[in-house]
């Protein structure tokens, strides 16, 4: 699978990394483990992990522990003060049975938060104490408003930034001005991608269109999705979803090809329903 640097940091991920907070809520240990070591095997390198999940049998993890040497994982945090961020990474090494993290993500989005992430006794100089004991390399946030991004991208050097970056967020206005700030101060940039898409459907009652949000319903759209995401100046795209769209992310991922100009063009003509209804004001 193609790899992509992060950002300044020389660390290199694969385009696809997977969030296991879905994976893990499977009752079935053999399966976990087995789509994981098909993973790892298949070129995926980059996995995240949250403190408010773990797994029910350590055994199901045995292929992250087998091949740590030779992945990047991500720890996912909603703490903003100095004690907090430590307490979660410290829990997450354990529930994992890890050394260290590669990179803490921090969940952010309000104006407070980046008042307390950025201040006295704030999750970032939780994050410095974490990284002089070896405990965590980088440090990035992640956020689904736009606002919220441009801000933090303007206030510190994080290492990267998680985003949500989807074809029909794109040409309806939504996320071109983070992206361009990311790249322009050499941020990593990595996509949130939980392959459930955006459809209008009319109200007959109320006399508008509402907006539907479904998962996607067969292969080709979960290609366009990639295709879409990985032809963006973006490093991976992190995916959360059920294990049943996961064979389909990595078959996308090992045959992606970027977008022609006639390609966008046709997703964007898709959009210009979606646009009377979606406003990016609103998120």
């Amino acid at each position: 699978m193609e790899r992509r640097m992060l950002g300044k940091t020389q660390e290199e991920l694969s385009i696809i990394g997977l969030d296991l907070e879905k994976l893990l809520v499977s009752e079935d240990t053999y399966e976990i483990k087995r789509f994981l070591e098909k993973f790892i095997l298949g070129g995926v390198n980059f996995f995240e992990i949250s403190p408010t999940f773990e797994p029910k049998d350590v055994t199901a993890i045995f292929p992250i522990n087998l091949y740590r040497d030779k992945l990047f994982i991500a720890g996912r945090s909603y703490s903003k003060s100095s004690d907090e961020i430590q307490q979660d990474i410290k829990e997450l090494l354990a529930k994992f049975n890890l050394q260290y993290l590669d990179l803490i993500q921090i969940i952010v989005n309000t104006q407070e938060g980046i008042h307390r992430i950025l201040g006295p006794e704030g999750a970032l100089e939780g994050f410095f104490a974490a990284k002089n004991l070896g405990l965590v390399k980088y440090i990035g946030f992640s956020t689904n408003k736009e606002r919220i991004a441009l801000k933090l991208l303007e206030s510190y050097d994080f290492d990267s930034i998680t985003f949500p970056l989807d074809w029909m967020n794109w040409y309806t206005g939504y996320g071109r001005k983070v992206i361009s700030k990311a790249k322009e101060k050499g941020t990593g940039i990595i996509s949130k991608q939980s392959l459930i898409k955006k459809i209008t459907k009319v109200n007959s009652e109320k006399g508008i269109s509402d907006l539907l949000y479904i998962p996607s319903e067969s292969y080709e759209e979960v290609k366009t999705t990639i295709r879409f995401s990985l032809t963006k100046p973006i490093t991976s795209i992190l995916c959360s979803s059920h294990i049943n769209l996961l064979e389909w992310l990595i078959q996308a991922a090992d045959e992606f090809t970027p977008l022609d100009i006639q390609e966008e063009e046709n997703l964007r003509k898709s959009c210009e329903e979606l646009g009377k209804v979606f406003n990016p004001k609103n998120i």
